[in-house]
């Protein structure tokens, strides 16, 4: 299962993206973070469905300078993602 995941508020230049970083190696999930735009990241994620909500929970919450206003989530194709990384 692979989801799509926006979310948008203070996002950025509060290390999102290593923190999702974080949260996805260590539940062992594959796919990337990435900014796109301003105050928006973007996320694919990819392994099991209880994994998965546990990563989206964590999209929910951020870091400690992080201020989430929105996650939308998506269905995502499956691809062949090795690991999970930040694309830049």
């Amino acid at each position: 299962m692979c989801k799509f995941i926006i979310i948008s508020g203070k996002v950025q230049n509060v290390g999102f993206r290593a923190y999702l970083e974080n949260i996805a190696k260590e539940l062992g999930l594959s796919g990337y973070v990435r900014n796109v735009g301003t105050n928006i990241v973007e996320s694919v994620v990819c392994g099991e469905k209880e994994l998965i909500a546990q990563y989206i929970s964590a999209c929910k919450i951020g870091p400690k300078r992080a201020i989430v206003e929105n996650v939308e989530i998506k269905d995502s194709e499956k691809n062949n993602y090795e690991g999970f990384s930040i694309w830049l």
